[in-house]
């Protein structure tokens, strides 16, 4: 039975929110304005665990214990909506408010105001969920304690709470994050001491997720300690990406990359199955861009050139968003897929590609320096190995006009935290980030001690690179030119910055054998230092050393790409080194991986846009409208939640006034709302021009539609804000959803030109 506040509530929320900055906003407070707001369902492949609550209502246990579950694999979006369907089945239990706390651990503002309705229903729980709410409690407590003192007292909390329930399992668990998590304050005496609390946890609960911590624990110190945890992370939890992930770290340490390579192939592949089936978009997951670009460089460490590069074409051709996916911010698709697609094409010698690409869709000119920096050394490069002398310097001049350029700029400011109050910086945003903070890009900067005014310049990395780009590409322009070898080697050595995978090739040119050998003995000992190597040394007679170099290649070249230039050169070496037969050894049989799902079992190796759902209602003159009446045609979809919203009419007066730029573009806009056919020439009024919007305005009064396009909160019962691009197929190109609309039509504009001019040809092709 619901209590009488209950029954009221759930009155409430079924009436439709009124005046200036209710629409789309939650009526539980801020915190809840964020972060996911549509139903959780009971997932497949979430993990085994067990913590009983206080509830009347069997489901809402069920969500809460699948909550805690996703936690423990750092799916923060998901653990939050987890929780808040277990408190929409029984709004008087405490500890989902908990919940929602702790799925909050990076965003400190919101986990008080969730663990503030914790502590309002703390009486009705029971002693232990008393203490795992007090723990929080203690922890975000308004003092004046430094970080350090905090993480010690919330260790301390759940240490209690080991001592008193010695068999609650999620207990030791969390203490164990906690101690690792607060690493960078507390440091951790002994790793052999925490790791034998994992023990007590795989002893009553073999298939625990808290392998997931096993790994972080050792990852630092002795990696190969945590194998065992590695066979078993992603098993745990196979319908979470991040626990498949995990384990590449070991492996990755390991130098076992065809492991690594299969972890995080397996990470991609579910976060690309979860993100289509429920219109989440890329760059909205925890850990997806870092998982991405670190794969690019696992397949390069195997040869698996081709992987690597249509893997970092995806990314480039991921969906972008003004707040979490741009060129301008480091860690995220745009900037990763163009930064590893021109590291593997460069590294791999493919000229012929980085040419065929430059100033395509995928490789177009840049405003942002560091990315035009690497484009522009990149074709030159290219323009070198192929012998065009006259591009080369065409190339080299336009690196000469950045160079100039930049000298006028001033210093570039931090890039700031995405604020809440910014169209679509969601809760998805902030939870894209991992726990460890290896990509705080748009994570909230923590202020310095001791602030100083350089504090608040963000060094271009350009002014570091630049120097050396210069430099050798001069170099390369005065090899082709047949300048002296004293002219090209003091241009050598002007910069410290040139690899010296290319310094090797350069010197060969200028026949200075010596600096070229000592180089080689300087590669990095990888699958394309032994390689080059290998070839390196029987250029210059040392043949033994030749055949130590190239049976290394041997053992790591089995995923090799075979058409590689490289590769090809290698084939030849082979046969001057008397090796018969194929020289690529067998890939290594391993036993202690665990026993393993097949991959295209997870979902796709690439993200691909879903099919947008059908849409209908009735257009001013009382005509039915759908996706139909656009058949073969894009369309730019603005949900908004009815002509009262005053943020509403000022979307559309934005979006009113690029009409003629969409429709140049054959993009067809369509405006829709809950609004009753009656009411919806109210909007009408709002617009600039006397005749009303230059786009179809939409009565979709069941709200279905907004339901498929998640504009619409489950829990509250009321519409939200969205905008989405279905393109002349059908497919969901781009979509932003909030509890405030989006306007920055110019954003949407850009990127729908861009998008619709997808698919690209792909570079990997031969």
């Amino acid at each position: 039975m619901h209590s009488i506040r209950s029954i009221a509530l759930l009155a409430l929320l079924s009436l439709p929110a009124l005046g200036d900055e209710a629409p789309g906003h939650s009526l539980h407070g801020e915190a809840f304005n964020e972060g996911p707001r549509q139903a959780a369902v009971l997932m497949e492949g979430m993990p085994k665990i067990d913590f009983p609550i206080t509830t009347k209502s069997p489901e809402a246990q069920k969500f809460f214990t699948q909550g805690v579950a996703q936690q423990h694999g750092f799916w923060y979006f998901e653990a939050e909506r987890s929780h808040r369907q277990a408190s929409a089945l029984d709004p008087d239990a405490a500890m989902p408010y908990w919940g929602m706390a702790l799925a909050n651990v990076n965003n400190e503002k919101r986990a008080k105001g969730f663990l503030a309705k914790a502590v309002e229903r703390k009486a009705k729980a029971s002693k232990r969920e008393q203490m795992w709410i007090t723990s929080l409690e203690n922890f975000y407590r308004d003092d004046k304690r430094e970080k350090k003192q905090r993480q010690i007292s919330y260790i301390k909390d759940l240490e209690a709470i080991v001592q008193d329930f010695p068999k609650d399992v999620e207990a030791k668990a969390f203490l164990v994050w906690k101690i690792w998590d607060a690493n960078g304050d507390v440091p951790i005496s002994s790793n052999q001491a925490v790791d034998a609390l994992l023990d007590q946890i795989f002893e009553a609960n073999p298939m625990h997720p808290a392998h997931h911590y096993r790994i972080h624990l050792w990852d630092s110190d002795k990696p190969i300690r945590a194998l065992g945890s590695d066979s078993k992370c992603g098993q745990t939890s196979p319908g979470i990406a991040h626990m498949w992930h995990m384990p590449g770290h070991t492996f990755s340490k390991l130098n076992r990359y065809d492991d690594a390579a299969w972890q995080q192939e397996a990470a991609t592949r579910v976060d690309h199955a979860y993100m289509i089936k429920t219109l989440v978009l890329p760059d909205q997951i925890h850990n997806y861009a870092h998982n991405e670009e670190w794969l690019t460089r696992t397949y390069g460490e195997l040869g698996r050139v081709h992987d690597a590069v249509a893997l970092a074409t995806n990314l480039i051709e991921n969906p972008r968003h003004p707040v979490y996916n741009t060129l301008d911010k480091p860690g995220c698709s745009a900037s990763y897929g163009r930064t590893r697609l021109l590291e593997t094409l460069t590294d791999w010698e493919m000229w012929p590609q980085i040419v065929r690409i430059n100033g395509g869709p995928l490789l177009p000119l840049a405003t942002q320096n560091i990315h035009e920096l690497n484009r522009l050394r990149a074709l030159g490069l290219a323009q070198y190995n192929l012998g065009k002398k006259d591009a080369l310097a065409s190339t080299l001049t336009a690196l000469e006009t950045l160079e100039a350029k930049m000298k006028k700029e001033k210093p570039e400011a931090k890039p700031s935290a995405p604020d809440s109050k910014i169209p679509g910086a969601g809760e998805e945003i902030r939870k894209a980030l991992p726990p460890e903070a290896s990509l705080a890009d748009v994570k909230k900067p923590v202020p310095a001690k001791n602030p100083t005014k350089s504090d608040s310049i963000k060094p271009d990395p350009t002014k570091k690179a630049l120097p050396a780009a210069l430099a050798e590409l001069r170099a390369a322009k005065l090899i082709l030119d047949k300048a002296t070898p004293g002219k090209v080697r003091e241009m050598l050595e002007k910069e410290k910055d040139i690899p010296k995978s290319r310094l090797i090739g350069y010197y060969l040119k200028i026949d200075d054998k010596k600096k070229a050998g000592e180089l080689a003995g300087q590669l990095d000992s990888d699958l394309s230092g032994w390689a080059q190597q290998a070839e390196v040394y029987q250029e210059l007679g040392r043949t033994d050393d030749a055949k130590k170099a190239f049976e290394k290649a041997r053992e790591r070249g089995f995923g090799m790409d075979r058409d590689l230039p490289i590769a090809k050169r290698l084939d030849a070496l082979a046969g001057v080194l008397g090796i018969t037969g194929e020289w690529r050894k067998p890939a290594p049989v391993r036993t202690d991986s665990g026993t393993r799902p097949t991959l295209d079992s997870l979902g796709p190796v690439h993200w691909s846009p879903p099919h947008a759902p059908a849409w209908s209602g009735t257009g001013l003159d009382g005509k039915p409208v759908s996706n139909e009446t656009y058949a073969g045609k894009p369309t730019l979809l603005i949900f908004y939640v009815g002509h009262y919203c005053s943020h509403c009419m000022a979307q559309l007066k934005t979006f009113e006034g690029f009409a003629g730029d969409f429709k140049a573009m054959g993009i067809n806009l369509v405006a829709m709302s809950p609004d009753s056919l009656a009411d919806l020439p109210k909007a009408q009024k709002n617009a600039k021009s006397k005749d009303g919007f230059p786009f179809p305005l939409v009565s979709a009064k069941s709200l279905d539609v907004f339901r498929a396009y998640r504009a619409y909160d489950d829990f509250e019962k009321f519409p939200l804000h969205v905008v989405a691009l279905v393109d002349a197929k059908q497919n969901l190109r781009w979509l932003d959803v909030g509890y405030t609309p989006f306007t920055d039509a110019k954003f949407v504009l850009g990127e729908a030109k861009r998008l619709l001019s997808l698919p690209l040809e792909t570079v990997a092709k031969k």
